[in-house]
């Protein structure tokens, strides 16, 4: 078997978990069960995966890969300011389509409870993403006594939308705003924010102007 088909039928397994947890929430996770979204056999399934721990592992770990494949190729020609908001706007749902990978992703965390290993690998992705969050709001806001505690406060903040969105209790849209209204409360220079308030101009645009976030939620789809 080549590299290519090796990958191939490892990656069609793995969008298979994603499927059933999508379609019938993480406690439908079982060898029968991928294995019929994949359209393969169970043995198949346990021989690239020998248990449901490692099914779960291993579809997280790519998860967090691909949202981090996806992150890097959005960013790479914009500043500081629309990067930042890429990375602490991306669990909200903007779109219908990327509600479903939200919500995969909520329930990963939820199993992560009672499983150490995916706690872990959850724990390390969000320091992760905390010290990319401080390190631009830093380069964004050079004045702001706290970027670590403020990234830490601004992720929290976009987690919770992102859950109210889920349930009903928001609109995409809402939750959106209510980040923005945020952000610009930390990437606003004081001296910028002390001069607009004494010119009278409420016209300020949020942190990234007009432009719209990405479509997609940066989780990793199903």
């Amino acid at each position: 078997m080549s590299n290519a088909e090796h990958d191939e039928r490892r990656s069609a397994i793995i969008h298979a978990v994603w499927q059933v947890i999508a379609h019938s929430g993480m406690g439908a996770v079982s060898m029968r069960n991928v294995a019929a979204a994949a359209d393969s056999s169970v043995g198949r399934v346990q021989y690239w995966f020998p248990s449901k721990d490692e099914l779960l592992r291993a579809s997280l770990e790519e998860m967090l890969s691909e949202a981090a494949r996806v992150h890097s190729e959005a960013t790479e020609d914009i500043d500081d300011r629309e990067a930042l908001w890429q990375l602490v706007g991306h669990p909200i749902p903007l779109a219908e389509s990327s509600r479903a990978g939200v919500s995969v992703f909520h329930q990963y965390v939820a199993a992560a409870f009672n499983h150490p290993a995916l706690a872990r690998m959850l724990a390390e992705a969000k320091e992760g993403e905390e010290s990319a969050t401080s390190l631009l709001l830093g380069r964004v806001n050079p004045g702001l006594e706290d970027p670590r505690a403020t990234a830490r406060s601004l992720m929290a903040t976009a987690d919770g939308l992102s859950m109210r969105v889920l349930i009903g209790g928001l609109s995409a849209a809402e939750a959106e705003q209510a980040l923005r209204t945020e952000l610009d409360r930390f990437t606003t220079p004081e001296k910028e924010a002390t001069t607009g308030t004494a010119r009278g101009d409420h016209r300020r645009k949020s942190v990234v102007g007009s432009t719209k976030a990405p479509s997609g939620d940066g989780q990793g789809p199903p």
